[in-house]
Parts: C-alpha cells; sequence; structure tokens
C-alpha cells in the first residue's frame, strides 16, 4: 500500500510540472502533509494553492514581489494574528519555510476571516480585505474557484491510483 506522501506525489504527474519541479514537489510533499495537518487543512487543498500560485517554483517572485512556492508578501509578514513572523523574500524562497508559513496563513484566512468557509479564505489569501463582504474581490473569487477545481482535480487522479474510481 502506498503511503499518501507517494499518491499524492504520483497526483501531481499530470500537471505537467517541468522535472526539477516536480522533483521538489515530491520531496516537500511530507511537508505539506505535516503543515496542512498541523492547520487543519487537507493536504490536496494545501497542494493545490501551491500550484496555483508558484507551479512549485520556489525561487518564484511575483510582480507585485510575493515570493516562494506560497507566493506571501514579506510586507505583510509579521503578524501575531497568522503567527507568521517577519520574513524576507530570500526566507519564504526557502520550500519548508514557504509551506509551513503558507498553511498557517491560509489557516487564518479560512478560520478567521472565512469563518470556515474555504472559498471567502482562499480569495483572502490572494486578494486580502478586499473579500470582506456582499462583493468580494471577483479576480480573487476567481483564484478560489481556480484553487478548488485543482483539488478535485488532484482527489480524482489520487482516487484513481488508490483504486478507488
Amino acid at each position: 500500500m502506498l503511503e499518501l506522501a507517494q499518491i499524492l506525489c504520483l497526483s501531481i504527474g499530470p500537471m505537467n510540472l517541468p522535472p526539477a519541479r516536480e522533483k521538489l514537489a515530491c520531496e516537500m510533499m511530507p511537508a505539506v502533509i505535516k503543515e496542512a495537518r498541523k492547520n487543519n487543512l487537507r493536504p490536496t487543498l494545501l497542494l493545490a494553492m501551491i500550484h496555483v500560485e508558484s507551479a512549485w517554483k520556489k525561487t518564484a517572485i511575483s510582480s507585485s514581489n510575493a515570493c516562494g512556492l506560497t507566493q506571501m508578501l514579506p510586507k505583510y509578514t509579521g503578524s501575531k494574528q497568522t503567527g507568521v513572523p517577519k520574513l524576507t523574500c530570500k526566507q519564504l524562497q526557502n520550500p519548508r519555510v514557504s509551506i509551513k508559513m503558507g498553511a498557517r496563513t491560509l489557516k487564518y484566512w479560512i478560520k478567521s476571516y472565512g469563518r470556515g468557509k474555504e472559498k471567502v479564505g482562499l480569495c483572502g489569501y490572494n486578494k486580502g480585505f478586499r473579500c470582506k463582504g456582499a462583493n468580494p474581490h471577483p479576480r480573487g473569487m476567481m483564484y478560489a474557484r481556480k484553487v478548488l477545481r485543482i483539488e478535485r482535480s488532484i482527489k480524482r487522479t489520487q482516487n484513481k491510483i488508490q483504486g478507488q474510481d
């Protein structure tokens, strides 16, 4: 029987990542599982978010200066609310740090801001407080739907691997 980390590693195959990024993703799968569980997240949700944020490019830096696998903005780290210490872009480019801090931050957005609603929490992770109220940010909601769609795809592949489909 395959372990969850192996199954999730195999589940990213259809994402067509470059070989080096697929290797990194598979190496980091135990950390994804650990941090997801520690933060009451599904590993598949965290995996999908990382795929959308950076496609497993650990040195990714966005046009808004978001860094690492989970594309966090260094200027917004150091929050007591999220439990994420102040970090530099260089620190966020460490895959383990990025996964750990991204999971903590996603937990905050889902639990505290989204009040348990993953779609609102994902929107908040992506667009911040612009997702508040009756008219959440349209691109933030599009981001949330994309992450959840990719998570469903990962789960379908996971079920096929486990022979449950």
